[in-house]
């Protein structure tokens, strides 16, 4: 299955963001390595996927933002990007319009969490920074930076979903492509692909300088150090059961009250 970004345009830029995305790709995480492998145990992803729900929340505010500010052709690819995410229409599969969020639950449900567990699980240091990063640029960043940053998060859907996640599922984990489960991994997998190639192509658009270029750099590489940073965060509370410190006298248990 091809997961290799293509696009029609030959600016340079377009290459150095996609090795800015390959450098830091989150299939090559430990935390998929042992997914990939069968030795993940499924709800350290259930929390994983519970932090990226909250983490979503910044998401839609940072689309919002960028519907206001963007010319027309980004608020076009925008309004469809959000009518996906919200079940208005189906995506690039045939499982048909399904809410993002209502897949997040049935995915974790699978896994060994509940709807309130996820609604409840509390959004830990690093998540909050890589979202608070993400919605920061979408306010302040010029259009083509942003546009650049996004595809460096969608555009590691395709790769991550076809070559780990759902080769996993089904080989270790007993869940096929199709099963209600899978659903969102299967849905990022294709629709993400044309996401992020239509942010790229955009992003390539509207970085007309080189100071715009090399921003966009920055701020892509920023943004995917913070995506490598949360996971590794999951990852370590999670698996390998290594708590931050937390002050004299505040136990870990706080964070569920």
């Amino acid at each position: 299955m091809a997961t290799q970004m293509k696009t029609d345009s030959t600016d340079s830029i377009i290459d150095r963001i996609i090795a800015i995305r390959d450098k830091w790709h989150f299939k090559r995480h430990p935390m998929m390595k042992l997914l990939a492998a069968g030795e993940l145990d499924l709800r350290v992803l259930a929390v994983y996927m519970a932090q990226h729900a909250k983490y979503v929340r910044y998401g839609l505010q940072a689309f919002g933002h960028v519907y206001a500010r963007g010319p027309a052709d980004v608020r076009k690819m925008l309004v469809e990007n959000i009518a996906e995410e919200e079940g208005l229409i189906g995506g690039n599969t045939d499982h048909g319009a399904h809410d993002h969020m209502q897949m997040i639950y049935d995915f974790c449900e699978k896994a060994g969490m509940s709807k309130e567990e996820v609604l409840n699980v509390d959004m830990t240091p690093a998540w909050y920074g890589r979202a608070l990063y993400y919605l920061h640029s979408a306010r302040e960043e010029p259009i083509g930076v942003i546009l650049a940053m996004f595809f460096t998060q969608e555009g590691q859907m395709p790769a991550l979903n076809g070559e780990i996640v759902l080769p996993a599922f089904e080989k270790h984990y007993g869940i096929k492509r199709t099963d209600r489960a899978a659903v969102f991994f299967a849905e990022h997998e294709l629709a993400d692909e044309d996401h992020s190639r239509r942010q790229l192509d955009l992003a390539a658009k509207y970085l007309t300088t080189p100071e715009l270029e090399q921003r966009a750099e920055e701020v892509a590489e920023e943004m995917c150090r913070l995506r490598w940073g949360c996971t590794s965060e999951t990852y370590r509370h999670e698996h390998l059961k290594d708590l931050e410190e937390l002050p004299p006298g505040v136990p870990w248990e706080w964070r569920k009250s």
